[in-house]
């Protein structure tokens, strides 16, 4: 395996091992509403992301596939990596709501593996697509306006 494909795999185990450890380790859904309504928004980004990507272009890992193409309208017309966010957005309630130190320490893990991933992941899509410089420069990576 090279090194691009352990390190795409290795940053994709650790994000799923933490989101099922924090999911397994309470109830996954915020039982402050708030907290769910900001999870559930969470969620229908992450859907929103994934019919826009398409089945074709969607992947787990960093890599870029070959055959793909740049999609920047739908989500990825304000944020470049709504994924991300999506989980995020879903996972943050829960360590809110059901606050532990296991939790909190997933959580924080997680998120520092996420930042990785899509940094990691920014450098491969710079090198595939001619105009991702471009792109970078007119949307935030996980929060519209912000960041």
């Amino acid at each position: 395996m090279g090194t691009d494909k352990f390190k795409a795999y290795t940053l994709v185990s650790i994000q799923v091992i933490f989101i099922i450890l924090i999911l397994v380790t309470g109830w996954p859904l915020a039982g402050y509403v708030p907290l769910l309504i900001i999870q559930i928004a969470g969620a229908m980004l992450g859907i929103w992301a994934i019919v826009i990507m398409g089945r074709k272009n969607t992947n787990i890992t960093p890599l870029v596939k070959q055959d793909s193409h740049l999609v920047t309208n739908g989500p990825y017309a304000f944020i470049r990596h709504p994924m991300y966010s999506a989980v995020l957005l879903t996972i943050w309630p829960l360590i809110m709501d059901q606050y532990s130190l296991l939790r909190l320490t997933a959580a924080l893990i997680l998120t520092i593996d996420l930042i990785i991933k899509m940094l990691y992941e920014e450098s491969l899509l710079r090198k595939h697509f001619a105009g991702y410089e471009i792109y970078m420069r007119e949307t935030k990576r996980l929060i519209p306006f912000v960041i």
